[in-house]
């Protein structure tokens, strides 16, 4: 009876959130209730699956143009969550020229594509079009997660870092050699990725990668609904709670090669950090970047722990004083979306971006 009678307690609107977060139903009509994606976006450049957008309405800027990479593994409009939750619209308001690549959905034709062919030709010619278009000689180069990693890759090679200026890092692991429950994981003798992946042909479904995420922090999975219900009265809580949700479920397909590239050379090899990953037949050696580095690091990443991304101190950049490190007391995503914290990170970016 007791359990009952808290039920009928629970707000009505509060049930049916939980509702549509356990079914994963979420709409396109959710999103325009919340107001998603607050930044205008242009789209000036598509390849493949891949789109170049900029951001805003004014162009104008006195720094060069922001490219942001994101990862491979989820939607880029973290970046772009909410009103006043947003990095773009803030990086807008500083006077950026903002450019954000959305890698969309890969089809089985692509399954060839590896971070190579991502870095190599793929952001190659992204940079390439926003210095056309923007006449700059060089941009700003920002990844996170594994975005952050590409960016960095980008930035090692001798001939490609010739195209940036700085580099920003954001929750961007490098050293994934126990990085996490992910590199546990990955690394036992019985995971074998090339037998777990063997009936896919071209591409991993997000479903099959995405299924192991929860466990990565099962204590969060287990209180999100009573956090939510504990918050409901709080102005904003419920939708930046509810705008997280729909983004941790729009998830996204790799491509077959980057995939087991990514478990097989990064994670298991961990073939950036020692040097041996190549592109374009190079190999390249984080330590050789010499730009301006930001890398900020969540303290509670779930994802990557700060060991991961720790390796940026010893490059060039560091050793010459231009290596700005900051370890920030936030999760992976929160970093940059939740409050209080995100003031304290976008107060950083925006610093760096226009200094």
């Amino acid at each position: 009876m007791a359990k009952d009678k808290e039920l009928n307690e629970m707000p009505e609107e509060y049930r049916e959130m939980v509702s549509r977060s356990v079914l994963k139903c979420y709409t396109e009509a959710d999103r325009r209730r919340l107001g998603m994606e607050p930044t205008r976006k242009t789209a000036v450049f598509r390849q493949a699956s891949w789109t170049l957008n900029r951001c805003g309405e004014d162009f104008k800027s006195d720094y060069d143009p922001v490219v942001i990479v994101p990862s491979l593994i989820n939607r880029n409009y973290i970046m772009d969550l909410l009103p006043g939750h947003s990095l773009l619209e803030q990086l807008k308001a500083s006077g950026l020229d903002v450019f954000i690549i959305d890698w969309g959905e890969p089809d089985a034709g692509m399954g060839q594509c590896g971070f190579d062919h991502y870095i190599s030709v793929w952001l190659k010619r992204a940079i390439r079009q926003v210095k056309k278009i923007t006449g700059r000689d060089k941009v700003q180069l920002a990844g996170q997660c594994i975005g952050g990693m590409m960016a960095a890759l980008y930035a090692s090679h001798s001939e490609l870092r010739k195209d940036i200026s700085s580099l920003f890092l954001l929750t961007a692991p490098i050293d994934l050699a126990d990085s996490g429950l992910l590199s546990n994981w990955t690394g036992t003798e019985g995971f074998d990725v090339e037998k777990l992946t063997a009936a896919y042909q071209g591409i991993v479904p997000a479903k099959f990668f995405h299924a192991s995420f929860p466990l990565l922090d099962p204590r969060s999975q287990l209180s999100k609904y009573r956090r939510l219900l504990e918050n409901f009265e709080i102005p904003g809580f419920k939708e930046i709670w509810e705008a997280l949700d729909i983004w941790g479920s729009d998830n996204v397909d790799f491509t077959k090669k980057a995939f087991t590239e990514l478990i097989q050379t990064f994670y298991q090899d961990n073939a950036f950090f020692k040097g041996e990953f190549s592109i374009k037949g190079t190999k390249v050696d984080y330590k050789d970047i010499d730009v301006p580095v930001l890398s900020l690091v969540a303290r509670d990443d779930h994802v990557f722990n700060e060991k991961a991304a720790r390796a940026i101190q010893d490059c060039k950049a560091a050793k010459l004083g231009k290596l700005d490190y900051h370890v920030v007391p936030a999760g992976h995503v929160s970093l940059i979306a939740a409050h209080p914290v995100r003031i304290t990170t976008y107060a950083l970016i925006k610093e760096f971006l226009t200094r």
